[in-house]
Parts: structure tokens; C-alpha cells; sequence
């Protein structure tokens, strides 16, 4: 016995739809309150191996430098300049010069030393 479409919808619009009691649904919800929460999995990747691979490529790389250095034939001279700066340094080297420059050294350094201090102060108010 087959039944075709038409026959089919004549006969579902006829039926009633079947709903859950009203505390169904409430009572479902309930239950899966009382379920223990799945816990997200997080995959923990080791740091030796992490650093293993990095020694690896490390050592690579290290290797592969040392063998191109070993095997080249470059040959490097530095230029040789010849300067003669005496008269220069001993015109410029005063007595006068070198303790303005240690004072401006003292100030700037004593700057320095206060923002350090002000920034752990301010850390440990916090």
C-alpha cells in the first residue's frame, strides 16, 4: 500500500501534534544541571621539547656556519690608517674639560639612579 503525497499531507494535517507535559522540559534541565561539567581539554606541550628541537636547529645552523667558514678561502686585511691625533688630545684633554664632563657624567647618572628609585616606589605603593 503506498501512499502518495497528497494523501500523505491530508492525513498529517488531520493529526495533532504531540507536546512533553509542561514539567518535561524542567524537569530535563534539571538533570543536566545536576551533570558533571565536561572539562576543556587543553593539550600541555612539554618546554624540553620545545627546547630540544631548538637546540637541534641550533646546532644545525651552528654546524652549517662553522663547515662554510672552515671551507672558505676568503682572505680579509683591514686598511692600516696612520692618524696622528697628539696635538689634538693634548688641546683637548684640559684638566677643565675632563672635570666637565665627569660632572655632567655625575648628573646624568644621579638622574638615572632617581627613575629607578620612583619606579620601585611607585611598584611597592600599588
Amino acid at each position: 500500500m503506498e501512499l502518495k503525497d497528497e494523501e500523505l499531507t491530508r492525513l498529517l494535517k488531520g493529526m495533532e501534534m504531540e507536546e512533553p507535559s509542561m514539567s518535561f522540559t524542567r524537569n530535563v534541565m534539571e538533570q543536566i544541571k545536576l551533570e558533571k561539567q565536561p572539562v576543556a581539554l587543553k593539550t600541555r606541550v612539554d618546554n624540553r621539547i620545545i627546547y630540544g628541537i631548538a637546540a637541534i636547529f641550533g646546532a644545525f645552523i651552528a654546524g652549517v656556519f662553522i663547515y662554510a667558514i672552515g671551507n672558505s678561502t676568503v682572505t680579509y686585511e683591514l686598511p692600516k690608517v696612520k692618524i696622528d691625533l697628539t696635538g689634538a688630545v693634548d688641546k683637548t684633554l684640559t684638566p677643565g674639560f675632563l672635570t666637565a664632563f665627569l660632572f655632567i657624567d655625575v648628573v646624568i647618572a644621579l638622574i638615572y639612579f632617581d627613575s629607578i628609585l620612583r619606579r620601585k616606589k611607585g611598584k611597592s605603593l600599588q
